[in-house]
């Protein structure tokens, strides 16, 4: 709980492309498997538009890190440093450093934009 806590503490852009990347992750989580299970033995109508949700809002996210739009990048740093997962303190370490999470964020885009292309040709191969 200490977690969502902190999440709802970062500044507005990137506290709603967080959640809604955590929604569409849960969507996606329950969406998947039960898709496979009702539909056996037919292609999974299910599975490009999940890649696709996850896909854009990685992207979103990723920008808006990369881009430290309204300080994301410095407040996702110290939201790392307060959070302490476990036990773990991350306080010294160089994930809680506003050049990694930017660099984070950029990485995170080209994933998405992975997860973007690869829904595409998966739906097209469906069609």
């Amino acid at each position: 709980m200490k977690l969502w806590r902190s999440m709802m503490k970062l500044p507005q852009p990137v506290k709603g492309g967080l959640v809604a990347y955590l929604i569409a992750f849960a969507v996606v989580f329950v969406s998947v498997p039960a898709s496979a299970i009702f539909s056996q033995g037919k292609q999974n109508p299910v599975m490009p538009w999940a890649v696709t949700a996850l896909g854009l809002t990685a992207i979103v996210l990723g920008v808006m890190l990369a881009a430290d739009i309204r300080g994301s990048a410095r407040a996702y740093a110290s939201m790392i440093k307060d959070h302490k997962p476990m036990g773990v303190d991350y306080s010294q370490s160089f994930f809680a450093n506003p050049t990694f999470i930017r660099i984070f964020g950029a990485m995170l885009a080209l994933v998405g934009i992975a997860f973007l292309a690869g829904s595409t040709i998966f739906a097209s191969r469906l069609s």
